[in-house]
């Protein structure tokens, strides 16, 4: 990988680990005293319906279980763009689609109130989109951004 996309593999990582670290840390505290208020802080992220969240120390965390797994998903994808051989933008952006097409799908029939999904089928529908985009995400800055010594070079 080049050095754009080590540091936005970076970036890309840094933001779904303080929101999850936050969320666990939101709800160990609870858990153990504090204010459930505290859970309404990351209603800007998620919508946090109790019944939707996947509980920890008996009590259910601010940021529901497709939140959650999509978060985990873009840290997976992450790691698997350095393990997986190289592709094009253009198939990971439809590889991308296709992961996020099921995530859709369950939404939109949970939305629609057509069915009730699971917290099995949001976690799994919220990995395969959160690796999916990771992998677009940093194969789109890998094959786009050019270089240091490419920018730096004069025009012929």
């Amino acid at each position: 990988m080049r050095r754009e996309t080590l540091i936005a593999a970076a970036v890309f990582a840094a933001i779904p680990i303080v929101i999850l670290s936050l969320s666990v840390g939101c709800t160990w505290a609870v858990a153990h005293g504090a204010s459930p208020m505290w859970r309404l802080a990351f209603r800007v992220l998620c919508h946090g319906i109790e019944s939707r969240c996947l509980t920890i120390w008996n009590t259910p965390m601010p940021i529901c279980a497709r939140c959650t797994a999509i978060y985990g998903g873009l840290l997976a994808g992450i790691v698997l763009m350095r393990l997986l051989p190289a592709i094009g933008e253009r198939a990971a952006r439809m590889a991308m689609f296709a992961a996020a097409t099921p995530l859709g799908i369950d939404g939109l029939t949970q939305l629609t109130t057509l069915r009730e999904s699971t917290n099995a089928l949001r976690i799994a529908t919220g990995l395969a989109a959160g690796i999916g985009f990771a992998l677009w995400a940093l194969t789109a800055v890998e094959r786009h951004v050019p270089s240091a010594a490419e920018s730096s070079r004069p025009l012929s």
